[in-house]
């Protein structure tokens, strides 16, 4: 397990779900700290929204302070389980149309996956990594990984596949994460209903 020493979370005995992520969490704190309370509604709502779409997983949510490159975090204890997921304050503590804007430029790009909800984006990715990543160790976890690294093969060799980002490419786990984000606010096909499917049938 990993120390809060001086309010920074040091990530040396954590994993997190986002595997371009290696470096501390500063000045973890409350969601209520949103500034923007339209921002704040969007969050909440993306948050209920996810949890009925596939079932109440990750409750410990918080905002933190990241590199300003990075929208947000999951993290896993060290011994392979779901520690809570953490929004930057950096960015979530501006206006939602400076929130919009961001992500938006994000689909513009290239980058990310296109969804219908760009705020609730980074909050429903981030609670897909603590549905389920490579790093969690329960016996559900493992037994759908199968599954997952396979499906992701499939969709990695499907050239007719649209409206995903580079980002969901970059591994299994952001394919995951990416892809269970599009299921709940993008528009369906057979990868998010697939996704969806395996999330029920191992109660992840």
């Amino acid at each position: 397990m990993a120390k809060t020493i001086g309010g920074v979370r040091n990530t040396g005995g954590f994993i997190t779900g986002d595997s371009s992520y290696k470096g501390n969490i500063q000045n973890i704190r409350s969601l209520n700290n949103i500034k923007d309370a339209q921002v704040y509604k969007e969050i909440k709502q993306g948050i209920s929204r996810f949890h009925s779409a596939m079932g109440v997983r990750q409750r410990e949510v918080k905002l933190g302070d990241l590199p300003s490159h990075v929208n947000g975090v999951h993290i896993t204890t060290a011994d392979g389980k779901s520690e809570m997921v953490v929004l930057n304050g950096k960015v979530f503590n501006k206006s939602k149309k400076d929130v919009e804007t961001r992500l938006k430029n994000a689909y513009k790009s290239g980058f990310l996956t296109i969804t219908k909800k760009p705020v609730q984006h980074t909050i429903t990715h981030e609670l897909a990594h603590a549905t389920w990543n490579k790093n969690l160790s329960g016996a559900n976890h493992i037994a759908a990984s199968k599954e997952i690294k396979a499906l992701f093969d499939k969709w990695d060799k499907d050239n007719k596949k649209k409206g995903y980002g580079k980002y969901a490419g970059k591994n299994v786990n952001e394919f995951w994460a990416e892809t269970v984000t599009k299921s709940i606010h993008g528009n369906s096909d057979k990868y998010t209903r697939k996704v969806k499917y395996i999330a029920r049938k191992y109660k992840l």
